[in-house]
């Protein structure tokens, strides 16, 4: 099984919990896979180039891979699912206090705004927001708001904060409740029913 760990803008690999998660996640039998990627605010974001690095490294997902981006690598997960050809359904993703939208233009076209939510809650069998109620970089109220868009299951800790320190349990038990779960249901049946009311005709 394997799990994409993609870091948030202004980071890398080694970054906050990324470089603990990985070894923890090894450790127990995991494949990992950490893109470095060109993340910046400093800089103009280039989509295209980014998504690229995300193919030569990432590749094709597969049914067992479970997707966790940090901060606004989230939305960069959430770009590359509308962006590549999918063949098989990731077994999760897992968005990490993720803001809902940002005031800098310049960042706006990656959020949920300009993302389809109903044909991305498709491509991935469960959505995850893990968002701390104590986090002061991006308010509490957007992981919220991002898991009604995305009809995801929301795991909000106390304490955290913006998830930039080296180690959250909480993320390591996360990754291994969903990689421990068999297959229940196919993407979307876990949505209502919006016809259940509906009278057939014989």
């Amino acid at each position: 099984m394997r799990i994409i760990l993609v870091h948030g803008f202004n980071a890398n690999p080694t970054s906050n919990f990324h470089p603990w998660l990985a070894s923890e996640l090894r450790n127990k039998g995991f494949q990992v896979v950490v893109p470095e990627l060109p993340l910046s605010t400093k800089e103009e974001i280039n989509l295209p180039e980014i998504i690229e690095k995300m193919k030569d490294q990432v590749g094709y997902l597969k049914n067992d891979d479970i997707l966790l981006g940090h901060s606004l690598g989230a939305f960069i997960i959430l770009q590359y699912l509308e962006a590549i050809e999918m063949t098989e359904t990731p077994r999760a993703v897992i968005l990490v206090g993720a803001p809902f939208n940002v005031s800098r233009p310049e960042l706006r076209r990656l959020f949920i705004v300009d993302l389809d939510a109903d044909v991305l809650m498709w491509k991935a069998r469960e959505f995850v927001v893990v968002h701390a109620q104590d986090d002061q970089m991006v308010p509490f109220d957007h992981g919220e708001k991002l898991a009604v868009q995305l009809k995801a299951r929301l795991i909000a800790p106390q304490n955290g904060g913006h998830f930039m320190d080296e180690k959250y349990p909480v993320l390591l038990e996360t990754i291994e409740e969903i990689a421990n779960r068999p297959f229940e249901f196919e993407p979307g049946q876990s949505l209502e029913d919006d016809y259940t009311d509906i009278q057939t005709l014989l």
